[in-house]
């Protein structure tokens, strides 16, 4: 990817893409809910062929149409978001945070053994995510959520506020 490419793609994620830290429960999972993290470009479906193209360019991902006649190009997976967004991060300007926020959860995410305190950094960085992003504000897996949740499974100790 050159850098006329980089940019364009970075202008294109500014404007109608989106940068997601997704918490979802799986009890399969260490400590039951698993951080998924995604960047997607949306494009009425017209220019559908344009983001095959970008695709391409990128070498990751996948590309489909959706009922109300958007084309999403989507990207998951630590390893590939954190090279897309490195490639973009220098042109980036309005997902600036996002972009900082996702690069430090990643960094946390690709240790595979992270601790308990790592892993309420990347929830509270999902927050900050989706806080920068125009997202609705009913997410049910907050940081906060999260945390109640491993604190009624006793992985965090319960705090009355009164020192011991």
């Amino acid at each position: 990817m050159n850098a006329f490419q980089r940019a364009y793609i970075a202008g294109l994620l500014d404007g109608d893409g989106c940068i997601m830290l997704q918490l979802h429960h799986r009890d399969d999972f260490r400590f039951w809910f698993r951080p998924k993290t995604v960047v997607i470009l949306y494009q009425e479906s017209r220019h559908h062929d344009d983001i095959l193209y970008l695709k391409s360019i990128i070498g990751a991902g996948y590309v489909y149409r959706r009922n109300d006649h958007m084309t999403e190009y989507r990207l998951e997976g630590h390893k590939q978001v954190k090279e897309l967004l490195c490639k973009l991060q220098p042109y980036v300007l309005f997902k600036k945070e996002q972009v900082k926020y996702m690069l430090e959860a990643i960094a946390i995410l690709i240790k595979k053994n992270y601790s308990l305190e790592e892993f309420l950094k990347v929830c509270d960085y999902s927050d900050l995510i989706a806080k920068h992003n125009y997202s609705n504000s009913t997410r049910k897996y907050t940081a906060n959520y999260i945390r109640e949740e491993l604190s009624m499974k006793g992985l965090i100790p319960v705090t009355t506020g009164f020192p011991v």
